[in-house]
């Protein structure tokens, strides 16, 4: 019989130490190539006129379409080029009548109603699916009805639309508000919008944010629509955006241009988050393999430096291992989010970033993983 191979306790620990060592060269590596990506992220020079379909998926939104509406009817771009087209999803809060009066005073805004969901479909896919198959524009430019554009929305994001380009994803950050909720998500976009761009740029786009979206109509109707993931509760914007780099290699593009940015009010309280983040990271476990194995790497690092810190107490010399990789990351995190502040055209809070990103820390590592095995339902 073979014998069994017992390690002490210093070897325990010297292996976590040298684990996590590891684990911070792997992220500074990972870092270095999305800072790499964001310097060849471009603005678009197209200067043709084209035609645009705007969509929006409306589910009882009475208290926030009207705002959403005003900025989308007072845009820069050529009023005869482009509509705009709202889905009225099984809404019974008064937005139905919301849209109707719109409609009257607003030739270009067209409502769709929908009463019912057939099975195979999730409802925001319905929705938007069903937009896009009565839509004229040869582009589709997807917002959210709590969402708010520049006047400048709509001709940047067209302007991005080279030839060759099939998809391009916007910045969609959040208001600043009071309080440390908000100073923390807009903090955590920060690294979102950070990876969502140079993934893009390097052709293998992570995701993408379905309040500041834009692609072309025949190439969505091309690949069947949302196809295989039509199922899927979430994902309009990422699995579609997988979708098209599948097939198109190359054709999906970010646009960082601030004229472009499409903001929106951040989760008020921490279930509201909560229940957001869930949602949005249970699209996780229907990425390709490469994509989850690189998603395992990197909040597996985050995982890793929160028991380094749970388990000090036990073995005191690890509570200085987390120390130095705590502020070895931080300094790596400050690094991009200062190429990110003129990339991207973010505000970076530099007088709370060290706490913030104590707070992303956790999130990192417990999200993710809670996005993946707690069911979520949409609203």
């Amino acid at each position: 019989m073979p014998h069994r191979v017992y390690y002490t306790e210093n070897e325990y620990m010297h292996l976590l130490i040298i684990i996590t060592v590891a684990g911070g060269l792997v992220y500074a590596l990972f870092l270095g190539v999305i800072m790499i990506a964001l310097r060849k992220v471009q603005s678009g020079k197209s200067s043709e006129c084209r035609s645009v379909s705007v969509v929006i998926a409306a589910h009882n939104e009475k208290d926030a379409i009207v705002s959403c509406l005003k900025a989308l009817k007072h845009q820069d771009y050529d009023a005869g080029h482009y509509e705009v087209i709202v889905v009225d999803d099984r809404s019974n809060d008064g937005t139905s009548e919301l849209l109707a009066e719109a409609g009257r005073i607003w030739p270009r805004l067209r409502v769709i109603r929908i009463d019912d969901v057939p099975e195979e479909i999730s409802p925001k896919k319905n929705a938007l699916a069903s937009a896009i198959q009565y839509a004229q524009g040869e582009i589709i430019l997807e917002t959210d009805a709590d969402c708010i554009v520049s006047e400048g929305w709509i001709s940047g994001m067209v302007r991005r639309f080279e030839p060759g380009v099939g998809m391009v994803a916007g910045i969609a950050p959040y208001y600043e508000s009071p309080g440390i909720l908000n100073s923390f998500i807009r903090h955590e976009y920060l690294w979102n919008a950070a990876l969502s761009a140079g993934s893009i740029v390097l052709g293998h786009g992570t995701h993408a944010s379905g309040r500041n979206l834009g692609f072309r109509r025949d190439l969505f109707l091309e690949l069947g629509g949302y196809g295989e993931s039509a199922r899927i509760l979430s994902g309009d914007d990422t699995l579609l955006l997988h979708r098209i780099q599948h097939s198109h290699p190359g054709q999906a593009v970010t646009q960082p241009d601030s004229a472009t940015h499409v903001y929106t009010e951040a989760p008020r309280t921490f279930s509201a988050f909560l229940k957001q983040r869930l949602r949005h990271m249970s699209t996780g476990k229907f990425f390709e393999p490469f994509h989850i194995f690189a998603g395992v790497v990197m909040y597996g690092y985050h995982l890793l430096l929160v028991l380094t810190l749970v388990v000090s107490p036990l073995i005191p010399i690890l509570f200085m291992v987390f120390l130095v990789s705590f502020l070895w990351k931080t300094m790596l995190d400050g690094i991009v989010a200062w190429k990110v502040q003129s990339a991207l055209k973010l505000s970076v809070q530099w007088n709370r970033f060290v706490l913030n990103e104590l707070f992303l820390l956790m999130y990192m590592a417990a999200f993710p993983l809670m996005g993946t095995l707690i069911p979520v339902k949409w609203k």
